[in-house]
């Protein structure tokens, strides 16, 4: 698997994993859509699930007892013109707020080309890092606050709240973006 070092959500450094060497297949859900679908290797069919917005499915592998969520973008998914937020599971306990120091899973696909940019889970840990304006992309501080411990939510992410005109990396400028995003801890 290739890896390059960028900027992905602002400021702090994580590692890219690039998809080279997994799988790009057409395959249809529950509901009849086709979906194109880059699993990274990971291969699983995508469901859809109750909160995605229509055309994005989200499925889950269990690997080592942990569900990773695989995202696929379906031909009739729309770009954000708003962040979008759609709670996937709940979660208990205190809410995350600005400020806070938070230890994420994640997972990040381009909705134009449907492919992966980036997941703590492909590479076998959370993130942690301060909920902070102006350190993450915007799209994230408006759409992670609220979260509890053990909740997925899925975030759609408008150009403008994401890389905005320039892009970065392998991220297209102007590109919507969609994460899922599991709370694991809240260090207030």
């Amino acid at each position: 698997m290739h890896r390059a070092t960028i900027s992905i959500l602002g400021l702090g450094l994580f590692t890219l994993a690039a998809c080279s060497g997994g799988s790009t297949e057409e395959s249809t859900a529950d509901s009849g859509a086709t979906y194109s679908v880059n699993d990274c290797g990971l291969g699983a069919a995508p469901v859809i699930q109750n909160g995605a917005p229509e055309g994005i499915a989200i499925d889950g592998l269990v690997i080592g007892g942990t569900d990773i969520p695989i995202i696929s973008v379906g031909p009739d998914s729309q770009p954000a013109v708003d962040l979008i937020i759609s709670d996937l599971a709940p979660g208990n306990g205190a809410s995350v707020a600005i400020g806070d120091t938070i230890t994420v899973n994640y997972c990040g696909v381009g909705q134009s080309s449907g492919a992966m940019f980036d997941s703590s889970w492909v590479r076998g840990e959370p993130a942690t890092f301060g909920l902070n304006p102006g350190g993450l992309i915007e799209g994230w501080v408006q759409g992670v606050p609220g979260m509890q411990i053990g909740e997925r939510r899925l975030l759609q992410i408008p150009g403008d709240l994401g890389y905005g005109a320039n892009g970065t990396g392998g991220i297209a400028p102007n590109e919507t973006l969609i994460f899922v995003v599991e709370l694991v801890d809240i260090n207030q």
